[in-house]
């Protein structure tokens, strides 16, 4: 999910909070239920203020989960609020069972605690009785309780073993000490397209939003398990064993008609830039066609090129270098040591390499 359209919230422990602008659909949807249901301004108010609290707690959750995974080394890159829940960015997640199922296991604890702290509260310092209690709509009487039940359902709801659902890293850790880490991903990627279905269809007839959820899981399930596969086709390599050191150069003062003329004859999807002979940036297909859009034939390769695609270096794992450029759509990467261009990293050769492994297994 692209975060681009999100409003930041913080760096809690140095992570970035961020909500997602589909998260005002929510809002919105909350409004126009509670309209409907003749519910009064005061009362909206007071449903939008259990929304926004919830999703506190649901920024905890994935805390939780973000700060055990980097005390286990992993690396997170941020949280984002959508409206189905959180989302924690981890560009690198352990991989030894225990760990993850140390991580996995976090967030819904974070949420067993905050139901524990509400329990001992409303105990102690504002006893209610839930049986004479009305729940029609959430009140300042019920508001705790809510919110205790509501984190109950997420640690219920969570355990499902589906992903991209806690549970589903669960049961993938625990089958992890018997079989490898692609069977038992495929295993609960098998296991949560099952409990995918069954909410689309029980959505088509009890609720709507079960649908979105359904679908949610099966792309989630499919996407985990199509990552695992590239991360056991590339992890045994390194960047400096499958650079490409035949590429296709540019100089910098070289006309766009002339890229795209040359273009035609490489099969590469784009360009090296250089001047005096120094690597100057990357042009890429889509650099020439939006360049020919905006500046003609006769406008210079330097001005449409990309220059701030950041370099790999020569020992860097390709897994994650992949699932950086993956991740910020780059289709070509320069390869550079010790300040001298080695070669370029081609994406198409990357997913080349990942289909002949999963051919050969």
């Amino acid at each position: 999910m692209k975060t681009r359209y999100a409003l930041s919230l913080g760096k809690p422990f140095g992570i970035k909070v961020k909500v997602h602008w589909t998260f005002l659909l929510l809002i919105a949807w909350i409004v126009i239920v509670s309209m409907s249901r003749g519910l009064e301004t005061p009362q909206i108010l007071m449903h939008i203020v259990f929304v926004l609290a919830l999703f506190v707690c649901v920024v905890l959750h994935e805390l939780g989960h973000s700060l055990t995974a980097i005390k286990f080394g992993g690396n997170v890159t941020g949280i984002t609020l959508l409206p189905i829940g959180g989302m924690a960015h981890m560009t690198k997640m352990p991989e030894e069972p225990k760990e993850e199922f140390l991580v996995s296991a976090a967030g819904p604890l974070v949420n067993i605690v905050i139901a524990i702290l509400i329990w001992i509260y409303l105990a102690v310092f504002q006893p209610v009785n839930i049986q004479e209690m009305e729940f029609v709509a959430i009140t300042r009487e019920n508001f705790l309780v809510m919110l205790m039940a509501a984190n109950i359902f997420i640690v219920v709801f969570n355990l499902i073993p589906a992903f991209p659902m806690d549970g589903g890293r669960l049961f993938r850790a625990a089958l992890s000490i018997k079989m490898s880490r692609v069977q038992a991903t495929r295993v609960a990627k098998d296991i949560g397209q099952v409990f995918a279905i069954f909410f689309i269809i029980a959505g088509l007839f009890v609720n709507p939003f079960l649908v979105i959820i359904g679908i949610f899981i099966l792309l989630g399930a499919k996407g985990e398990y199509e990552m695992i596969q590239y991360q056991d086709a590339l992890r045994q390599f390194a960047v400096e064993d499958v650079l490409n050191k035949d590429y296709a150069e540019l100089d910098a003062e070289d006309t766009l008609g002339k890229a795209a003329e040359e273009l035609v004859h490489i099969s590469d999807n784009g360009f090296v830039v250089k001047s005096d002979g120094k690597y100057q940036g990357i042009l890429t297909k889509n650099d020439i066609i939006n360049g020919l859009n905006q500046l003609g034939r006769e406008g210079k390769v330097k001005e449409a090129m990309s220059s701030d695609i950041e370099p790999v270096k020569t020992d860097a794992k390709l897994f994650e270098v992949f699932q950086d450029m993956n991740k910020k759509r780059n289709e070509l990467v320069p390869v550079i040591s010790k300040d001298e261009l080695k070669g370029i990293l081609d994406m198409d050769n990357l997913k080349e390499l990942i289909m002949i492994h999963k051919a050969i297994r």
